[in-house]
């Protein structure tokens, strides 16, 4: 069996260094194919136009234009989307719920470490895999079994790819919990160092406050967060959920 073809992409950052590294991390990975790289938002669409990349790994601060910019344009052009992770140091909710609605796979706050962005990238690998198997199917419908999979392979419950860095661990959510409004929430709650209810979460964020509580206690079930009481002037307490960047393996 020949082995998968490299996947694409285009790397977006207007730090040129910082655009280097990326393109470095990529190739060392294995699966992906660095076909480009631009310092603006002009450029990012130029070369999006003219290379047709799968992934485009983009920053959101750039010197002409923003990121959601790039993002909307993207989506808007004709032909096949194409998946974007963006890379970034805007951690403005207005920015992330921005990039959430335009659709974005990842959000990654700089700075982070390579075991972090190597398991966006295996999940990335695992989740087009998937499309394209299901591609090889020939069926143009899928149904709601497989979708679910794919949604949970964008999740990161796909396994390491070709190449990953070694001491990577997928994060696999469940069944209703999207990778996007997860990673909006954690941003959310590190923002929030003293604590925060998952009523504020919710407000915050525009969601319902049953879907921010779900959120929360998969974190807090990875480790990642932990409860702490808050008792009101009525004596009887309220979950206050707290960010301790604690991930469980596994």
């Amino acid at each position: 069996m020949s082995a998968p073809a490299l996947i694409p992409t285009l790397v977006v950052d207007d730090d040129r260094e910082v655009a280097g590294i990326h393109t470095g991390f990529l190739l060392a990975h294995g699966a992906f194919d660095v076909v480009g790289a631009a310092h603006t938002g002009a450029r990012a669409l130029e070369l999006a136009e003219a290379l047709r990349p799968r992934l485009v790994l983009l920053d959101i601060h750039l010197p002409d234009m923003t990121g959601i910019d790039v993002l909307r344009t993207l989506r808007n052009r004709p032909g096949e989307p194409l998946d974007v992770i963006a890379i970034t140091a805007a951690r403005e909710l207005d920015t992330v719920r921005a990039a959430v609605a335009g659709g974005v796979l990842h959000y990654l706050v700089k700075p982070f470490s390579a075991a972090v962005l190597g398991q966006r990238l295996d999940s990335y690998v695992a989740y087009r895999r998937e499309l394209d198997t299901h591609a090889a199917d020939g069926s143009a419908a899928l149904d709601q079994g497989r979708i679910d999979q794919l949604l949970r392979t964008t999740a990161g419950s796909g396994a390491g790819g070709a190449g990953a860095p070694s001491g990577t661990a997928t994060i696999v959510t469940p069944k209703g919990l999207s990778a996007p409004t997860l990673e909006a929430v954690m941003l959310d709650l590190r923002g929030h160092g003293r604590g925060t209810s998952a009523s504020d979460v919710a407000e915050r964020l525009g969601m319902a406050r049953v879907s921010a509580r779900r959120y929360l206690e998969f974190l807090v079930s990875r480790g990642q967060a932990r409860i702490v009481p808050q008792y009101g002037s009525a004596g009887r307490p309220e979950k206050f959920y707290v960010w301790t960047d604690g991930a469980s393996r596994g």
